[in-house]
């Protein structure tokens, strides 16, 4: 394997969380991601991805924000037994101003929202951090 694949799933693995991110193209992921997708379920049994808590958010100035990219991401996601976060959902409309030339979110309620997401983010992955410590620790009873 290349030295950067080594790299990157060394750092999914031994990430608690992982948040996806993405842009929508043609009603799909960037080949890039999908790309990273496959390298981290890589080689056959060593799937990187498996267990891990995740989270899918996107901006775009369309409309529907990025909802069809994350539901593409979702079902690849679930399909290589990553742990998708459900709720709340991201489908941030990216609009002249919403961010300034320091990359800070220029709107009040769009940056509470994100937080709200975040904090919720952030207790998704302690809880499942939690749950899976505990599994190991003590094997669910037959």
């Amino acid at each position: 394997m290349p030295v950067t694949v080594v790299n990157l799933k060394n750092e999914i693995s031994n990430a608690n969380g992982i948040l996806f991110v993405t842009p929508e193209y043609n009603r799909s992921i960037p080949g890039v991601l999908k790309n990273i997708i496959d390298w981290g379920t890589r080689p056959y049994g060593k799937n990187s991805w498996a267990n891990k808590a995740t989270a899918i958010i996107g901006t775009s100035p369309g409309v529907i924000g990025t909802a069809v990219a994350q539901a593409h991401l979702r079902s690849i996601l679930v399909a290589i037994d990553a742990i998708v976060m459900e709720h709340p959902e991201v489908y941030l409309v990216y609009k002249n101003e919403l961010i300034d030339e320091h990359h800070n979110i220029t709107n009040q309620d769009t940056k509470n929202f994100l937080q709200g997401f975040l904090d919720v983010f952030n207790n998704w992955v302690e809880c499942h951090n939690s749950e899976s410590i505990a599994l190991k620790v003590m094997p669910k009873k037959s």
